[in-house]
């Protein structure tokens, strides 16, 4: 997707200051930004088509239209609006409030590379790419916060004979590592290739090569021992021991393992509103009831986040909860991070608390981690410098559970 926000990140980073924006795609493949995903580690056991309004789950040989699968929200859920902080009271510097989520790493890797951070492992470790220039990522790195040292997972491969070949979005489960890359063949047609490397380490193993209307990837997932992925059309499945890829659902999109919504990223979708949550897993189907005026609205499986009146805008799923939220994210980064966590610009605001934490940064840019998933990471310079020696990072996995 490529829009005004994008544009304007793309131009920051060509200016060597950190972007906001997705880090591991190629300026080419800006138009085609996928929706950020959360993989879990788990199997698929539904097909599930979407086509239209009309949802129809198979499971089992048995065929059903709606039925007591279709949670869906009804307009009597709606609240009004209310301010996201208790009492109105400003957001808190972020080191305040997760002290515990908040560390300092270098911003190059031992060989000089620059380092993109992608998303949280766990509460101490964070996935990271390691680019020797402008977007070109050389390495899979996992950097330990306790240790403050960093591990190479892999170094990148490539495949001869193609061209613009660009590494793009990666996932991991916490057991594996897996990212789509872009290419082109000598005569101009598109290839995508998909790739996994176990994260304790080891060679890369190339599980796929796509080409015509099928290499158009827009996001990666990892599903116990499946690689999942969506394009314009549908969502695949594939064993990571290699085989065949199967079909899983038509007009679907994943968001985070096994939920998918309806709404695929795009030109001239950063208003439209996500009507739909699927679980890929069982067929559970709830619907949106988006608060009235949203727009850009993208949810999890409990939490949407949007624009409402000029404003940012929190609401559950059924269209209750809402509150006005300020400095709104544009989609694909409006997705809720881990279900509860809500992104603004220089501010996060916890659903589950009803705290929000503000980033106290003293440059100019921050940034997102560039996962599949909704990422937990959001980065920073520690200096007003446009090119930062260290980054000062937010990791929301690293959040205590609510209380």
């Amino acid at each position: 997707m490529t829009t005004e926000d994008e544009l304007a990140r793309a131009l920051r980073q060509l200016a060597e200051a950190a972007p906001e924006t997705d880090l591991l795609a190629g300026v080419r493949e800006r138009r085609r930004r996928r929706t950020r995903r959360r993989a879990q580690a788990v199997a698929v056991a539904a097909v599930i088509a979407v086509a239209g309004t009309s949802t129809t789950v198979t499971r089992g040989g048995v065929l059903a239209t709606g039925g007591g699968h279709d949670a869906a929200a009804t307009a009597s859920a709606v609240e009004e609006p209310r301010a996201a902080n208790p009492a109105d009271t400003p957001a808190r510097p972020v080191d305040e409030v997760w002290p515990q989520a908040v560390f300092t790493m270098p911003a190059r890797n031992a060989d000089g590379w620059k380092y993109r951070p992608i998303t949280g492992i766990s509460a101490t470790e964070v996935l990271l790419s390691a680019e020797p220039s402008f977007e070109k990522a050389g390495a899979l790195e996992v950097y330990d916060t306790v240790t403050r040292k960093a591990r190479v997972v892999t170094r990148m491969p490539s495949t001869p004979g193609l061209k613009e070949y660009i590494h793009q979005t990666a996932t991991t489960d916490g057991k594996s590592v897996a990212w789509f890359a872009y290419g082109e063949r000598q005569d101009g047609s598109m290839v995508r290739e998909i790739w996994t490397v176990p994260l304790s380490g080891g060679e890369p193993r190339l599980l796929v090569t796509l080409t015509g209307e099928r290499a158009r990837i827009a996001t990666i997932a990892l599903a116990g021992e499946h690689v999942v992925w969506s394009d314009e059309r549908a969502v695949w499945r594939l064993p990571l021991a290699g085989g065949e890829e199967t079909k899983l659902a038509d007009r679907l999109h994943v968001i985070a393992w096994p939920w998918a919504g309806d709404l695929a990223e795009g030109p001239g979708t950063a208003d439209a509103n996500q009507t739909r949550v699927v679980n890929l897993e069982t067929g559970e189907i709830r619907r949106i009831a988006a608060a009235p005026g949203a727009e850009g609205l993208r949810c999890g499986v409990t939490w949407c986040s949007g624009r409402q009146r000029h404003a940012g805008l929190v609401q559950r799923v059924d269209g209750s909860g809402q509150a006005a939220f300020r400095e709104a994210m544009t989609p694909p980064d409006a997705y809720p991070v881990l279900d509860r966590f809500v992104r603004g610009r220089g501010e996060v605001y916890d659903t589950a608390t009803g705290v929000s934490a503000r980033v106290d940064n003293p440059g100019t840019w921050s940034g997102v981690g560039v996962s599949a998933e909704p990422s937990t990471i959001l980065y920073w310079g520690t200096t007003r410098s446009g090119k930062p020696h260290e980054y000062r990072v937010l990791n929301l996995a690293a959040v205590p559970a609510a209380q």
